[in-house]
């Protein structure tokens, strides 16, 4: 059993750490793309319907896509003036209780989003930029973000409430690497 829980907060680990390699990608291929459009604003006098579009809602896919990134590898914020004299377990009462303010984020972030994704599934609304995609799509994140960010904050609460039961480190994230 340990060794199952362990698979599977090292797959929920990988696949947030993987984020911030799509993620990077994502912000090569947009800056590219930004750069043309700026090239044809300035020098051709023609700038493409789409480049709004595009830096609004990539900027939303990359904060939403790297939030369980953050919270695995412990850049998220944290008042840290009393926090670093607590021992290691009390540390881990700290995060439990701030856990259940994440989790109400997640499924905040989850339900609502899924709420938009619906709707506008069910209206076929489309975007007003240039783009004309339909906003079910570009609302997907949303919930996708929500997800990524409960599930790690599943992991923590696992391995934080072992290290309170048993003292040692269930699973190492691999936090501030």
């Amino acid at each position: 059993m340990k060794r199952s829980v362990i698979m599977i907060m090292d797959g929920i680990t990988k696949i947030n750490k993987s984020m911030v390699w799509i993620m990077g990608a994502l912000i090569a291929v947009v800056s590219v793309l930004l750069f043309v459009d700026v090239l044809l604003r300035y020098f051709f006098s023609s700038p493409t319907a789409w480049a709004f579009d595009l830096s609004t809602w990539s900027t939303g896919i990359i904060a939403f896509g790297l939030g369980g990134y953050a919270l695995a590898m412990g850049y998220h914020v944290r008042i840290d003036l009393f926090f670093e004299r607590f021992s290691r377990r009390h540390k881990c009462f700290v995060d439990l209780i701030s856990a259940a303010f994440l989790f109400l984020m997640a499924i905040t972030l989850i339900w609502l989003g899924m709420d938009y994704v619906i709707h506008y599934y069910q209206i076929d609304a489309m975007s007003s930029g240039g783009m004309g995609m339909p906003l079910w799509i570009q609302w997907l994140i949303v919930p996708a973000g929500g997800a990524l960010i409960g599930l790690q904050g599943l992991v923590k609460v696992i391995n934080d409430i072992y290290i309170i039961i048993t003292g040692e480190e269930l699973y190492d994230a691999g936090e501030g690497q």
